[in-house]
């Protein structure tokens, strides 16, 4: 797996983001360590407090003296209920009893050390090396202050508070409180064992787990790979399944899918397209190269030479038409940034390519009447293009009108629309060819000159400027065409 895959990132980024979990973890575990130190702490002062209070209890009732205070702090230390005769101190022993047992002291150490620290009163359960490291430790901390020390003997991790005991009368003395840690210290031992053991196998094991999700990710990505190595312009078939990859993976195969279809449609269409161009030129490319072959096979006469030179023309006109349409389509679909939009009068505007056309229909005897109730109606759009496809369209209408026939025309505004109805009386359009006259190359009579590109053309321009033109004929009844726009105001009546 090379470093620079996006698999190898993936195990990478999917490793280091739980290795970082692990690591916040175990600082989280460190404080939580620290917190139960702490506590423990502060318990230490709770029950040394409480020790502290019972021993002057105990004292104040056996009268507060010198020979008191060891009777006082073994009677603390025994923790017992004492005889109800005993009524001096039977109510504090009483008293005392619940509240160590609610304070667990039973198992502490608890040492008093007198000033001289030569006696020494500690509870039952200290032997004499304990007590030799609890007197080493004895130091007297400062007024108001508690000194906190920890001691490991024999296995024992004990945590230990000097809390001393004052009195103006009695003099200054010490109380040793300790408790053990290995509860505590064991369960937090297990949790960084398991820790340190667990760390470098999930790692390993996720870093695995990452690689198999990584692969799992990037299957759909490996098919779009091997299917775009399989996809040919001779095919363009091919199609990726989509499986259960989730959700952002299907939208990438659907999309991909998607793509392959619209460059199997384009292919199809350049392939129809090169088609119709080929034929287009090549019948008046086969005329101009016959009569050129006529000519040269023996002398001609003067009107032999004008009459063929006359077809030459026509149709060297007609394939110039072609590749003049063609490289507008090509414009029209690849370099629209060619466009001039500019506001302009569309009434004026129509009324001159109507006056232009009219002599094109005078010489078929075709009459032309244009039917307008408005005197400015404002459009954005580029004339020049605007204008072939009124060109287009009408041109369209007076060559399949007959002689005697009429055009009649048409300006209505409906919704912030412009619509431009062009009627002839030509001999209409069968149902099944009227989604097909604005295809490249569609001529419904063969026989007609012409590309099939003029209304193509029309209808591309029209989208361009966010219109559309709409068809209504019927056989032998004529046609209508109306060419929508959108106005850029409110009409002016």
């Amino acid at each position: 797996m090379k470093s620079s895959s996006i698999k190898f990132e993936i195990s990478i980024l999917y490793t280091a983001i739980l290795g970082l979990i692990l690591i916040v973890f175990s600082g989280v575990l460190y404080f939580i360590s620290n917190a139960f130190l702490n506590q423990i702490d502060q318990q230490l002062k709770v029950k040394a407090e409480a020790v502290d209070l019972t021993i002057r209890s105990y004292w104040i009732a056996l009268g507060e003296g010198q020979d008191t205070l060891p009777e006082a702090v073994s009677k603390t230390m025994l923790m017992k209920n004492e005889n109800i005769f005993q009524f001096k101190t039977w109510k504090i022993s009483h008293k005392w009893f619940k509240q160590s047992q609610a304070l667990n002291l039973s198992k502490d150490y608890i040492n008093f050390v007198y000033n001289d620290e030569k006696e020494v009163l500690s509870s039952s359960n200290f032997d004499k090396k304990l007590k030799s490291y609890f007197l080493e430790n004895s130091q007297f901390p400062s007024q108001g202050q508690v000194i906190y020390w920890s001691l490991n003997v024999r296995h024992k991790n004990i945590r230990v508070i000097n809390y001393p005991f004052t009195d103006s009368t009695a003099g200054r003395y010490l109380i040793q409180l300790g408790v053990s840690q290995d509860p505590i210290l064991q369960q937090l031992q297990n949790w960084l064992y398991s820790i340190a053991i667990s760390v470098p196998l999930i790692l390993i094991l996720t870093s695995f787990v990452g690689r198999i999700l990584s692969n799992r990710i990037l299957e759909p990505v490996y098919e779009i790979t091997n299917l775009a190595k399989r996809i040919t312009q001779q095919d363009l078939s091919a199609r990726i399944k989509t499986k259960h990859f989730g959700m952002e993976m299907e939208i990438l195969i659907d999309s991909f899918n998607e793509m392959i279809s619209r460059l199997e449609k384009s292919f199809k269409h350049i392939e129809q397209f090169s088609y119709h161009v080929a034929h287009e030129l090549k019948t008046p490319l086969t005329i101009i190269q016959g009569e050129a072959d006529l000519l040269l096979r023996k002398e001609r006469t003067k009107q032999e030479y004008q009459q063929a030179l006359r077809i030459v023309m026509e149709e060297s006109g007609r394939v110039l038409k072609t590749v003049d349409n063609l490289l507008l389509i090509t414009k029209l679909g690849y370099q629209q940034e060619t466009f001039k939009f500019e506001q302009f009068d569309f009434i004026e505007f129509f009324s001159e390519i109507v006056e232009q056309n009219r002599i094109l229909a005078a010489n078929k005897g075709i009459g032309i009447s244009m039917n307008v109730h408005y005197s400015s109606l404002m459009i954005k759009g580029d004339k020049l293009n605007l204008r072939r496809l009124f060109f287009n369209i009408i041109s369209n209408a007076i060559k399949f009108t007959p002689e005697g026939g009429r055009i009649d025309m048409r300006i209505e505004q409906n919704h912030g629309m412009i619509v431009s109805s062009i009627s002839d009386t030509g001999p209409g359009i069968a149902s099944e060819d009227i989604d097909k006259v604005f295809e490249e190359f569609y001529r419904g009579d063969k026989s007609t000159p012409g590309s099939g590109l003029g209304l193509y053309i029309a209808h591309t321009i029209a989208k361009l400027h966010k219109g559309e033109i709409k068809v209504e004929s019927h056989l032998g009844q004529g046609s209508t065409f109306r060419v929508i726009l959108p106005l850029i105001n409110r009409p002016q009546n």
